[in-house]
């Protein structure tokens, strides 16, 4: 027994394709542009990711440039790396 369509061809007629100058442009998806990169997944408490979002509204208001939690979060954790790495004497943690 065939098996019956999902949309009729009666459902389909009334539909025109959308031309591609109807279509706003897309955002770019998938990984930034540069060395490669992974997704981590991080747990914090919610007192410290509210300080977080305080901190990149105070910096979108003075640069006027957007930021968001991962950029902050990555480049924190690069100067942490950074200064670790260049005082051998830091105390560990």
């Amino acid at each position: 027994m065939p098996a019956v369509p999902q949309h009729p061809r009666q459902a389909q007629e009334g539909r025109r394709p959308q031309s591609k100058a109807d279509t706003p442009p897309q955002k770019k998806a998938g990984r930034p542009p540069g060395a490669p990169s992974t997704i981590v997944n991080l747990r914090m408490p919610v007192d410290l990711l509210a300080e977080l979002d305080r901190y990149i509204d105070r910096l979108e208001g003075q640069t006027g440039l957007k930021a968001n939690r991962g950029m902050i979060v990555r480049r924190a954790l690069a100067l942490f790396l950074e200064t670790r790495a260049s005082s051998p004497s830091a105390p560990s943690l």
